[in-house]
């Protein structure tokens, strides 16, 4: 057998074996995620299902995923006719638009300039955004509270919205992805005699896209389950969020699962909608800010 072919052979042999190797781990790797997947996605489905489920089903031994009736939608009429909790919905739906409205304004703009442009203390202010991601919401919690309570902003949106006008976490993203973007593109535009504001408007933020996307869907997530802050401003019944509505079915001795339940499924919602619709961009922003910079 000629030599080269005996080589030739082998090197077949091998590109084969190293072939099936990565498939063999992909398919490794595909199962553990998809393993992952399931067991997080187990307590949605089981409260979905415990929404349509009466109360003697729910407390019935040995335990049922399935509710007799799978059309049984009484506990939703319940909560949406009985509770406020369109009120809730709506509460939970304005103080998240205006968050992310008012975040990504300030967070786009912040961010280009700590990218872009060169100033006394920019580094050191940028290091103190990162400081404030470190520090846990509870250390400023009782200060803030302070404050709005004597600017007597306790039950009212400007209240309920105030410490999530900015992000830290949204700055930093928009600042890493700002970064990727070309110093050409922008000195040429100088050169054209565009303001940095026209540069900033015409040619960063079109470019920003997907970072843009990932900080709106972000701020969204965080505004709409957040509990603590909504829970002590909103001492009135209409002035709830949807997360703090729901603990009107926890009381002292008992809980009512099936109306919680409901609301939880409610509330999940609109999170689900938005991941669907946006995460193409998420993903192309997480992986961009995220890698490079």
């Amino acid at each position: 057998m000629p030599r080269g072919f005996a080589s030739h052979s082998a090197s077949s042999r091998w590109i084969r074996i190293d072939l099936a190797l990565r498939r063999f781990g992909l398919a490794v790797i595909t199962g553990i995620v998809a393993i992952g997947a399931f067991f997080m996605l187990l307590p949605f489905v089981w409260t979905a299902l415990t929404a349509h489920k009466t109360w003697e089903e729910i407390h019935r031994l040995p335990i049922t995923w399935l509710p007799d009736n799978l059309l049984n939608l009484e506990n939703y009429r319940v909560l949406l006719t009985e509770y406020p909790t369109l009120r809730w919905l709506m509460n939970s739906i304005v103080v998240s638009v205006v968050a992310i409205i008012s975040s990504l304004v300030f967070c786009s703009v912040a961010g280009y300039a700590f990218a872009k442009l060169r100033f006394r203390g920019r580094d050191l202010c940028f290091f103190g955004i990162l400081a404030v991601l470190m520090m846990p919401f509870e250390v400023t919690f009782l200060p803030l509270f302070i404050i709005a309570s004597k600017l007597h902003l306790v039950n009212t949106y400007v209240g309920l919205i105030g410490p999530n006008f900015m992000s830290a976490i949204g700055v930093f993203i928009m600042r890493q992805f700002f970064q990727t973007i070309p110093n050409d593109y922008l000195d040429a535009a100088r050169v054209d005699g565009a303001s940095e504001i026209q540069i900033f408007r015409r040619v960063a933020l079109p470019c920003a896209i997907p970072a843009i996307v990932t900080v709106g869907v972000l701020k969204f997530i965080l505004s709409w389950n957040s509990f603590l802050w909504p829970l002590v401003m909103a001492q009135d019944e209409s002035m709830m969020t949807i997360t703090v509505g729901m603990q009107t079915f926890v009381q002292l001795h008992i809980v009512d699962y099936r109306l919680l339940s409901a609301s939880a499924t409610l509330s999940v919602v609109p999170l689900v909608i938005l991941f669907v619709v946006a995460q193409r961009w998420i993903i192309s922003g997480m992986v961009t800010s995220g890698l490079k910079g």
